[in-house]
């Protein structure tokens, strides 16, 4: 293939337009860019008609992009938005669709009355999002309102979450993750299935994507096949009915674009044309960003449009090599999939290792794995809900099998997800170098003397020594992140830390749960981070708000030391710790300020307490540890329920520069220092505290405190679990997940 159909560029000429309407745009869709050049012979564009056509048809991009709002306006400011929910809310969370701006926020609302499609007025705070996405709506009241005009279009979320409730009723506690499979809806997902599925690189599958679409659109013509319609008419019905499944689910944009290169392939056979490979896919993307030029810095569409045309690019060639290397042996739809899975995996992780900076390592495997249950779940999951109607009983046996199927797909991931090789961390600096070789490399097989088997030879090579570059990449970059994630327990303290190597501390446990050890809200959270060992648990001090969840620790994960401060406590639950930990052949380290131990790079140093206490103040909090955690020019303090005086005591020394406080004893006015705070100018703070708490914490004089000094503030109790990913040059990001 010599050239790109004429739609295929004029696709990329507008895209390029697009582009160039944002400062700094061509960094931000580096990886799209990348991708593309590796994965289609891009040149002159000669196919246009007449040289000033790019030129023309980029100028309309840029147009288009300067004259649509940026995508972060969508996150507004103001405190009180009203408009519609697109889901009843379940779990607490819905998505919003805002009046008069036309954009889809989450909302977190306490109101138990909102119905889908409802139109209300919520008032809250904006909150910040987790990673990259974007930062969502914490709604303190909301109130719903009579309609206005035009309710007819709220019809389809309604049918549509009248749909999942019913879905919920037959399926249980997997009643969530069938939604997301088949009606795009993932509020009622649990967070660390979520992860699960995140770390194993098949994200993926829980989005309703071209695979899901294709299935939908498969067993559609299939049907009307069976009644004896012409192939070509039925491809025209099945496109027309696919049309109103994604109409259904709310028009997503994976969705819509494998929608349109359905319908465009129908129209081609109609025709009696023989489809082009690229055409519908160019055809689709320019469409999609007439539509809405917005679209081009989602991560999503960014994904959506890298793993087609992966397969459009490299699965021919990978399963022609899979024939080659195995011969007959390998079946040939099992040759088909392996090399879908793999030209659309590839493909994908320059748009994932950009936008997450996390690279999962067992994507192919695992994409090739969880498929063929996905493949089976999801038309029975359809099937069922059809027959839900007629013939109840045929769909509940429907609905047990397709249960089964998840079920496996569920255990398998987590289980996988828990093997802390699963994937690999990186930074956007690694991705920029690796991109500019990735570039080079492509150039040069691009060149017209390189043809055939050396274009193949070479471009083989280039990803193959990419690959191989990546832990240098890393090194140079500062080796990874620093993740310290304050994690939601209600009221009491536990900060997980993940170190750039992966390697995990834990600060502190939380509160006592239930019977069930690995049920623990730490020991889930700790889990479906990947955490199998913990290089040390960290006890700031033996109060149950501390230590209660650290039974249920040592009992699920494996647990290089226990430190704390090396006072004995008559406490009945802390003398069991100790049984526990002398069965278990955890070695119980006492600490106080001096001592220091290193971690991949990350310092933790202890700054109290630092004088001996009496035998009658060794459970007072002032015998709490303080923790200094140095990564680079990346400083934070963690405080435990260290007092006011000792707070002063330790900061003496300091001189400001520190971007993170856990501000101490859970916000309570006998700690959080003005003097400490002038000392350690915090970019962030961060309060554990329990909702609704009897102790009335944090006090309204220290959040007093916290403003007066500059810093922003976040709570558990209002934001959920706080996740601080930090770099050794001290840059921060921060996110929030209820």
């Amino acid at each position: 293939m010599r050239s790109l159909p004429p739609v295929t560029n004029a696709a990329l000429a507008f895209a390029a337009g697009v582009a160039l309407s944002r400062f700094g745009a061509l960094v931000t869709v580096a990886p799209l860019l990348v991708a593309l050049l590796l994965l289609a012979p891009i040149g002159a564009l000669r196919s246009l008609r007449g040289p000033w056509m790019p030129w023309m048809l980029a100028a309309a991009g840029l147009i288009g992009g300067l004259s649509s709002p940026p995508a972060d306006d969508c996150s507004l400011r103001g405190k009180t938005l009203t408009g519609h929910f697109l889901a009843t809310p379940r779990g607490g969370v819905a998505p919003f669709r805002v009046e008069h701006s036309g954009c889809d926020i989450r909302v977190v609302t306490r109101s138990t009355d909102a119905l889908a499609g409802q139109r209300a007025r919520v008032e809250g705070a904006w909150r910040p999002a987790r990673g990259d996405g974007q930062p969502w709506f914490l709604a303190t009241s909301a109130q719903l309102l009579p309609g206005r005009g035009r309710e007819w279009r709220w019809f389809p979320v309604r049918w549509r979450a009248a749909l999942v409730e019913r879905l919920h009723r037959r399926y249980g506690d997997r009643g969530a993750l069938v939604s997301a499979l088949i009606l795009a809806r993932k509020e009622g997902l649990a967070p660390e299935l979520r992860e699960a599925f995140a770390r194993t690189g098949i994200a993926h599958l829980l989005a309703i994507s071209g695979f899901h679409v294709g299935v939908v659109s498969g067993l559609i013509l299939a049907l009307v096949r069976s009644l004896r319609i012409t192939r070509r008419r039925a491809s025209l019905v099945a496109s027309i009915a696919t049309w109103l499944y994604v109409a259904l689910i709310g028009f997503p944009d994976a969705a819509c674009r494998a929608a349109l290169i359905i319908a465009l392939l129908s129209l081609s056979r109609a025709r009696a044309r023989p489809p082009a490979r690229w055409g519908a896919l160019g055809a689709a993307l320019l469409v999609l960003l007439v539509l809405d030029p917005r679209r081009l810095w989602s991560p999503g569409f960014q994904l959506s449009f890298c793993g087609a045309a992966g397969l459009v690019a490299w699965g021919s060639p990978i399963r022609q090599a899979l024939r080659r290397i195995a011969g007959p042996t390998v079946p040939e739809g099992l040759a088909t999939g392996l090399a879908a899975g793999a030209a659309a995996t590839l493909a994908t992780i320059p748009v994932v290792a950009w936008h997450f900076e996390r690279v999962s390592l067992v994507g192919i495997p695992a994409t090739l794995a969880a498929t063929p249950l996905v493949a089976l779940a999801v038309p029975g999951a359809l099937v069922s809900l059809v027959l839900e109607f007629p013939l109840p009983v045929l769909a509940g046996f429907l609905a047990g099998g397709v249960d089964a199927l998840l079920a496996c797909l569920e255990i398998g991931t987590e289980w996988l997800a828990q093997r802390s090789w699963v994937s690999a961390w990186t930074t956007q600096t690694a991705v920029r170098v690796a991109a500019v070789g990735l570039s080079l490399g492509a150039l040069a097989t691009r060149a017209p003397r390189v043809r055939g088997r050396v274009r193949r030879t070479s471009g083989l090579i280039w990803v193959v020594t990419a690959l191989v570059a990546w832990p240098t990449l890393l090194s140079m970059t500062g080796r990874g992140t620093l993740e310290m994630i304050i994690l939601d327990v209600g009221q009491g303290d536990a900060i997980a830390i993940r170190t750039p190597h992966a390697r995990w501390v834990l600060v502190d446990a939380g509160p006592a749960g239930g019977s069930d050890p690995g049920a623990h809200p730490v020991v889930r959270a700790l889990r479906s981070r990947g955490a199998r060992r913990l290089e040390a648990l960290v006890l700031t001090h033996p109060d149950l708000d501390h230590i209660g969840g650290a039974r249920d620790v040592l009992s699920s994960i494996a647990v290089g030391a226990v430190i704390d401060p090396g006072r004995p406590s008559p406490k009945r639950s802390y003398v069991e710790l100790l049984e526990l930990a002398r069965a278990r052949g955890v070695p119980w380290r006492g600490w106080q300020a001096g001592s220091s131990w290193q971690v991949d790079g990350v310092s933790f140093e202890v700054l109290a307490p630092t004088v001996r206490l009496s035998d009658g103040d060794t459970e007072s909090n002032a015998s709490s540890l303080v923790i200094h955690v140095r990564y680079g020019a990346f400083d934070a303090l963690l405080t435990g329920d260290a007092p006011a005086d000792v707070e002063v005591e330790v900061s003496g020394s300091m001189s400001g520069g520190f971007e993170l406080l856990k501000v101490g004893h859970h916000g309570s006015d006998t700690s959080t220092d003005s003097l400490m705070l002038a000392r350690l100018a915090p970019q962030l703070s961060v309060v554990s505290v329990g909702r609704r708490n009897r102790y009335g914490h944090p006090s309204a004089r220290v959040l007093g405190r916290l403003r007066a000094a500059g810093t922003s503030i976040l709570r558990t109790d209002l934001d959920g679990t706080v996740t601080v990913v930090a770099r050794a040059d001290g840059t921060f990001r921060v996110g929030v997940e209820r």
